[in-house]
């Protein structure tokens, strides 16, 4: 039985890019997406979308499958009283599928928009995190200082923290894309 192990060269399929509150993390994430599509790459999951803020008691967030387009709201409509918003779960759970379409699709790169607070308490799109890796598909997503040490827990160190810069995403992308290729012919394995 031959040991696998991890070579201190290789790059993980899942990385996090660190952004502190009030960064438009949406549009770097987004400018990744189109740079890669500009490359003829194929990329699924979610992106985060917020709307202009009408009567609601806060901004109107919806999540958009990036293949397809569609637009999921993601906020619990609280009323026009209601002090601070709450995230819906029956929401993200019916986005889910946008990331499990997008593995069966055998994308390039999947996007989750986040991984937040539902994610830092063991829920939101967790799960999809795992079945994109196991997949062999390279995962990209976002998170803030609140959520970090959970986010390092989750990972175990399997993942890799970017910064907010979009040539050094795509350079982890073309990093991890080979060693995804590697892993899938038995050469390798990154997790």
């Amino acid at each position: 039985m031959q040991m696998l192990r991890r070579s201190v060269d290789m790059v993980p399929l899942l990385a996090a890019v660190r952004y502190e509150q009030g960064f438009d993390i949406n549009g770097i994430l987004l400018q990744v997406v189109t740079r890669l599509r500009n490359e003829s790459l194929v990329v699924g999951g979610v992106l985060q979308e917020v709307g202009t803020k009408g009567t609601e008691c806060c901004d109107p967030l919806s999540v958009v499958d990036i293949r397809s387009g569609k637009t999921a709201r993601i906020m619990e409509d609280r009323g026009r009283e209601a002090r601070g918003c709450k995230l819906d779960a029956r929401g993200l759970a019916d986005i889910s599928h946008c990331v499990g379409d997008a593995i069966d699709a055998g994308v390039d790169l999947i996007v989750i928009n986040r991984f937040g607070r539902a994610e830092s308490e063991g829920g939101g799109l967790l799960y999809c995190f795992s079945d994109a890796v196991c997949a062999g598909i390279p995962v990209l997503t976002a998170v803030r200082p609140p959520y970090l040490e959970s986010w390092r827990t989750f990972h175990g160190g399997l993942a890799t923290e970017l910064p907010p810069a979009l040539n050094e995403i795509t350079a982890w992308y073309g990093a991890s894309r080979r060693q995804a290729q590697l892993s899938k012919t038995g050469i390798s394995s990154a997790w």
